[in-house]
């Protein structure tokens, strides 16, 4: 996940300085492959791990599921706002889409992220097989052109 966010900020940092454009590739990455990950194996083995002990972690990671719903409503927002032929407020929600994905996921890096620590080979490797399954849905071609992965990369992540 961590090296999917780096690729991220690559994205966000060419739709702020030329190409707002390709907000709608990254988009649809985050909508259907990143978050989608973080929302149906991260976050809820992150809960598990935790327990009863984590309740704060387990109340930061439900403000982090609600920040994957502002963002796809923002999404939602910057397609609409395109269709309508509006293209400044297209672009304010861009750059805002961009703010908030920028700190949604420096808040996961410094506040969640650190909290993984699973140790069974066996369940990490379960974990690992339902991530490329959510990949292999969204489209192994399309993921390598978003996050920059190469084949070799991506296949040592077992």
């Amino acid at each position: 996940m961590m090296i999917e966010h780096a690729a991220i900020r690559l994205h966000l940092r060419s739709i702020r300085e030329k190409n707002a454009d390709s907000i709608y590739e990254l988009d649809d990455f985050v909508r259907n492959c990143h978050a989608k990950i973080e929302d149906e194996i991260v976050f809820p083995k992150l809960k598990q791990m935790v327990g009863m002990k984590g309740e704060e972690l387990v109340k930061t990671l439900s403000r982090l599921e609600a920040d994957h719903r502002m963002i796809e409503k923002i999404g939602d927002v910057i397609r609409a706002k395109t269709a309508e032929g509006d293209p400044e407020t297209a672009h304010k929600r861009t750059m805002l889409y961009a703010d908030v994905m920028e700190s949604h996921n420096s808040n996961e890096e410094m506040l969640v992220f650190p909290h993984w620590l699973p140790n069974d080979p066996k369940e990490e490797s379960e974990i690992m097989a339902k991530a490329r399954r959510i990949i292999e849905v969204y489209g192994r071609d399309r993921y390598f052109r978003v996050t920059g992965f190469s084949e070799k990369l991506y296949s040592s992540f077992s």
